[in-house]
């Protein structure tokens, strides 16, 4: 079908963004200016230790201490940096202890010898060096500003900058060292930790582009769905047991809220017949949502606490997101809700606006605002995903199969009444009114396209006004909260269409 990747070649392109990515760990200590050569704490262990730092392959002159810490139960810990020519040698640093009942011990060395002090002058300034290291990477859009430092690349000897670049496409944080005279890349790492798994990418339905041979049958897993399952990367994990623990998400299974953990956070073995498969999707999905929702520079922060998942917690073919708890809570009743991302984002899309405004929309028409929201969420991020099909506003497309009367889509996102007409059509019952504001919203989104630095408008827009939104929000409210917004991002380049599609719709 028309502007849906095939399963062959989304499978190629996932599989060869993870091959691109590489997972380390490589952490430069703060360097604290030492007058002197090698400077270690006024403590009885201070000879020592300094015994013990001789054997480090940089001479004892490079080297500064950076921190030390005393053992409650005695004993001394001491960090050391290597600097030259009064810069710091990228990722060089010395680990020494000196145990209360234990001779002192060289624990870690990664610095090096022979370097020449004599480094010049940069050539290029900290700016340069960052567009240097965007276009030798590869970064089209950055998550937050990159950053460049000064010192001494340890491999060639050679004066440069170590560029820090948090790149939103491709999703890494990559650390990458430019010569500061030639602009030349001397290396490029990946500092952000990795999992593997294979889902469904947003769901089986859009990956097919049909319903064909589609079918829950109990929970149970078959060739045609594994064929359909796809391989991602877990990013930016933070357990180090390889549990679904990271920086955004906390994604558990059952009501207890057990954790979900593989050796190396390697989940390819999972299906859906397995309870932990729908922990899986849901902290990817979450995850590249809450990653997009920072990358489109709103004015305030989100919530900086992981969002707490608990897949299968229920056995109701429902879910939802409480404000109180701040907790997720996924079903099994039908499809299992965590299988969709259609649903998963949905019910982000509750915390997202809660995150930005606690508790808001109590009224009846403010609760319908909600509703549309997270359906125009999910509508948005399949979009993302696909490129533009005619499944993106198609919400629940794998989860209603099991309840929708047409045996597809659980709502629509491209309703064409206003809102008076489905207040009278749905006797307003919310979720079904809610279609006509994400209809309204992605009528918009599609209208605006995207600005001049390739972002969605509409996009911006709605999550900026989540900002501008209280308990007592109503219709009206909403729409001028849009259009307070667009004046907020964009000088009001898009009011006149704003305030004339939300006329025709009837909210204003």
């Amino acid at each position: 079908m028309a502007g849906i990747n095939t399963v062959a070649e989304r499978r190629r392109r996932a599989a060869s963004a993870a091959g691109l990515r590489v997972a380390a760990r490589f952490a430069v200590g703060a360097t604290i200016a030492v007058a002197g050569s090698l400077s270690l704490a006024a403590s009885a262990s201070a000879q020592p230790l300094a015994r013990v730092v001789e054997r480090a392959d940089a001479p004892s002159a490079q080297l500064v201490a950076t921190r030390s810490a005393s053992v409650p139960g005695g004993g001394e810990i001491q960090h050391y940096a290597q600097r030259v020519g009064g810069l710091p040698v990228f990722g060089a640093e010395v680990v020494a202890v000196d145990p209360r009942e234990a001779p002192a011990m060289l624990v870690s060395d990664s610095t090096v010898s022979g370097l020449d002090p004599s480094l010049g002058q940069a050539s290029l300034t900290p700016g340069d060096a960052i567009a240097a290291a965007r276009e030798a990477a590869g970064v089209e859009h950055l998550r937050a500003p990159g950053s460049a430092k000064l010192g001494v690349d340890p491999a060639s000897g050679r004066l440069a900058y170590e560029v820090s670049l948090p790149s939103a496409e491709p999703l890494a944080d990559l650390l990458v060292t430019i010569d500061a005279r030639s602009g030349d890349r001397l290396g490029s790492r990946d500092l952000l930790h990795h999992g593997t798994a294979a889902i469904f990418n947003p769901n089986p339905v859009v990956e097919q582009g049909d319903y064909s041979g589609l079918k829950d049958k109990n929970d149970k897993s078959y060739a045609r769905l594994e064929a359909l399952q796809l391989p991602v990367t877990l990013d930016r994990l933070t357990d180090p047991k390889g549990c679904l623990r990271g920086t955004y998400v906390d994604a558990r299974v059952s009501k207890k809220g057990k954790k979900v953990c593989a050796p190396n956070a390697d989940f390819t073995g999972l299906n859906r017949a397995d309870n932990q498969f729908e922990a899986v999707m849901a902290y990817f999905h979450i995850d590249r949502t809450r990653l997009y929702a920072d990358s489109l520079g709103l004015s305030q922060p989100l919530r900086s606490k992981a969002q707490k998942v608990l897949a299968n917690a229920i056995p109701d073919d429902n879910s939802f997101y409480s404000s109180m708890t701040h907790q997720l809570v996924l079903g099994t009743g039908g499809v299992d809700d965590g299988e969709d991302a259609d649903v998963i984002i949905h019910e982000y899309g509750h915390s997202l606006q809660d995150q930005a405004s606690p508790k808001s929309l109590q009224t009846r028409q403010g609760a319908t605002m909600g509703e549309g929201f997270g359906d125009y969420m999910a509508a948005a991020m399949s979009n993302l995903e696909t490129g533009g099909s005619p499944f993106d506003t198609c919400i629940f497309d794998w989860d209603g199969i099991s309840y929708s009367p047409t045996g597809t889509c659980g709502r629509r996102a491209d309703r064409g009444f206003d809102v008076e007409k489905a207040e009278k059509k749905c006797r307003k019952e919310i979720h079904c009114v809610g279609e006509v504001w994400s209809s309204t919203l992605f009528e918009l989104r599609t209208a605006l396209g995207d600005d001049a630095n390739g972002q969605s408008v509409m996009d911006r827009v709605v999550l900026e006004s989540n900002f501008l939104l209280t308990k007592k929000s109503n219709f009206k409210a909403g729409a001028k909260a849009l259009i307070a917004a667009d004046n907020l991002l964009y000088a009001g380049a898009h009011v006149a269409q704003i305030q004339a599609t939300m006329q025709a719709r009837k909210f204003l």
